[in-house]
């Protein structure tokens, strides 16, 4: 807990991290506010302290254990831990998941995850979804639209099983309206999981009259056009484009006073 006390003090931080092995990731992932949990060990080194009031001072976390293959059910209950505690905080005003699942959600367990996107969603306003895996399509929209301040929301090669028998966790969270300064999207070629995100500034009823940074590369010209047509009357000032199919295309274009 003496880490709470320390966090504006630079200096002390990065002693404590050169002095004591067992408060060295500690102490680093104090500085800067921002805080990184993508290994297991990770998750399991700061999950107990987060849930004894540690991190209050963190504003922007990164959550998700990338290319660990499998994890873990009791790791990944780590997840709804560690978010529960930032939700009672209510102080991120940045959050990114990295290939979070969400059907590791108990039944029981749904509707606290619910109130905690709630309580999330009155502070965020950069929210990012990296590899993460819905039960649908309409369930990523509903996590979306839950977040009404966010106005920078990245969006990157998500993938949904589609089987219509698989329940929304997220039904019946309020359907916000997200203005968006800074929108980022990609997806993967299209297969049967990938998530099509051509559509989702119309399917997500995302406001782009404020738009101003625009990066997408969603697979093919067909989808990047619905998306450039979405923007057509955006104020985009600053655009890059990509599309990884044979004889496809990429480019940039910031205004040379910005």
């Amino acid at each position: 807990m003496i880490f709470q006390y320390l966090a504006d003090c630079r200096e002390t931080l990065c002693a404590c991290s050169l002095t004591a092995r067992r408060f060295r990731y500690t102490a680093l992932s104090l500085l800067g506010r921002h805080l990184t949990l993508n290994t297991v060990g990770r998750l399991k080194e700061c999950s107990p302290l987060i849930t004894r009031g540690a991190f209050q001072h963190v504003r922007s976390l990164d959550l998700g254990v990338n290319n660990e293959g499998t994890i873990l059910r009791s790791y990944r209950m780590n997840y709804l831990v560690i978010l529960k505690a930032f939700a009672r905080y209510r102080a991120l005003n940045r959050l990114w998941l990295s290939e979070v699942s969400f059907s590791f959600v108990g039944r029981s367990q749904k509707e606290n995850l619910r109130e905690t996107i709630i309580a999330l969603g009155s502070t965020v306003t950069e929210f990012g979804l990296y590899g993460c895996h819905f039960s649908s399509y309409e369930e990523m929209i509903c996590l979306i639209r839950s977040f009404p301040l966010c106005n920078f929301l990245f969006i990157r090669d998500c993938t949904a099983s589609g089987k219509p028998t698989c329940e929304n966790v997220f039904t019946g969270l309020p359907e916000n309206k997200l203005s968006i300064r800074d929108l980022q999207l990609s997806c993967s070629p299209p297969n049967n999981s990938s998530v099509d995100v051509s559509n989702l500034i119309e399917d997500a009823a995302l406001d782009v009259g404020s738009l101003t940074s625009l990066v997408c590369d969603v697979g093919n010209s067909e989808r990047t056009r619905r998306i450039a047509a979405a923007v057509y009357s955006s104020p985009v000032e600053h655009f890059q484009v990509a599309c990884a199919e044979p004889g496809g295309f990429q480019g940039e274009h910031t205004p040379r006073n910005s």
